[in-house]
């Protein structure tokens, strides 16, 4: 009896013993993310600069900008999409800008209107009116004429009044000046437009037309378009939104031409010095040593500015002034994204300088 027992403690401790086991073995099988080597990446040179870079598209990151204060009435793109140069990407409020457009575009016509009847000057019923006028005045004249002479051949000046005969005299004055205003208003037609005249109203024109290029100009103003041919990287409006006054702290939307990725490397002023264009250097992905991205040169900046990039190390100054350089990936079989901030290495002369950093010096300092 006890013989048998012992068997089923036995048999049970076995079978708990493969239990466990089998258990072991299905944890084993599933995916787990493999342990780094290091959450610092160690340079591959002895004799290195360190720096901190930040993926950019190759145009650089270009954060677009609205000319006018206005109201955003249509986001025409979305994250991700690639543009080509001067496709439209936002569209601003501009139903006022339409109805000034309207009372523009009249006056312009009416300006028009006026100087082509300046230059047709004069017409054939014009001159015809003018004509008929003179011989109304001619035919006035004669009538005054005789009445006045009547008055001057009666042989007893008593026959009439002195104030009808004075009434008399002034009609004659008045119809002759009356002829001659007639004439000269026949030449006045004649002769056509006085030419200060044509050229006032080719600068009323001329205005005009400034006009209304000026608020068709203010209307194209508010499609904002595309500098480059590029992808849209992000976007910080909505309809309806009122873009912030400086859109160069925050910028509304970001395009780039990301066919190519830039990394834009900040080294150190107190290192800048010991900075060889030729050098070798290489990338990694932040926290992940195994991934090494070797880098080949393409400009700096001559310029230092101050540091942005900020690491979180314990040690790091940030009242400093940095230079910057920038790298292009050379055969990058990763996916980097922009934004993405790496820690770079470059290696520098063999010969040990103050401002050199050596493997084993960061490995001590650690």
């Amino acid at each position: 009896m006890q013989k048998n027992y012992f068997k089923v403690i036995l048999t049970l401790s076995f079978l708990g013993l493969l239990l466990i086991i089998a258990s072991m073995w299905k944890e084993n099988q599933e995916v787990v993310i493999p342990e780094r080597n290091t959450l610092h990446p160690v340079s591959p040179f002895k004799n290195y600069i360190s720096a901190v870079g930040i993926v950019e598209a190759s145009s650089e990151n270009i954060s677009i900008g609205v000319p006018l204060n206005r109201i955003v009435s249509k986001v025409m793109v979305s994250v991700g999409e690639n543009v080509k140069k001067g496709a439209p990407l936002i569209q601003l409020d501009d139903r006022d800008l339409k109805a000034e457009l309207k009372t523009q575009q009249a006056l312009y016509d009416i300006a028009a209107a006026k100087l082509q009847k300046l230059e047709q000057a004069p017409r054939e019923e014009d001159i015809a009116v003018a004509n008929a006028d003179v011989i109304n005045a001619e035919a006035e004249l004669k009538q005054s004429q005789k009445q006045y002479e009547m008055v001057q051949n009666l042989q007893d000046p008593r026959a009439l009044s002195q104030q009808e005969i004075d009434r008399r005299h002034f009609a004659y004055i008045q119809a002759e000046a009356k002829l001659t205003q007639s004439k000269a208003n026949l030449n006045k037609v004649k002769s056509g437009t006085w030419k200060p005249d044509v050229s006032i109203a080719k600068f009323e024109l001329q205005q005009a037309r400034t006009n209304v290029e000026r608020v068709n100009t203010e209307i194209n103003r508010t499609t904002v378009l595309s500098p480059i041919d590029g992808k849209v990287l992000q976007i910080k409006i909505h309809e309806g939104e009122l873009p912030p006054a400086d859109t160069s702290r925050t910028p509304i939307m970001i395009v780039g031409n990301t066919d190519e990725k830039h990394l834009e490397v900040s080294i150190n002023q107190y290192n800048a010095s010991y900075f060889d264009p030729k050098a070798p250097s290489v990338a990694f992905l932040q926290g992940d040593a195994r991934v090494q991205v070797p880098l080949e040169f393409v400009r700096l900046d001559p310029y230092l500015v101050n540091k942005q990039n900020i690491t979180n190390d314990i040690s790091e100054k940030v009242d400093t002034r940095v230079l910057q350089v920038v790298y292009k990936f050379v055969n990058n079989p990763y996916r980097i994204f922009v934004g993405q901030q790496m820690d770079v290495f470059i290696e520098t002369n063999p010969n040990p300088t103050p401002n050199t950093i050596s493997h084993e010096d960061e490995i001590s300092n650690a």
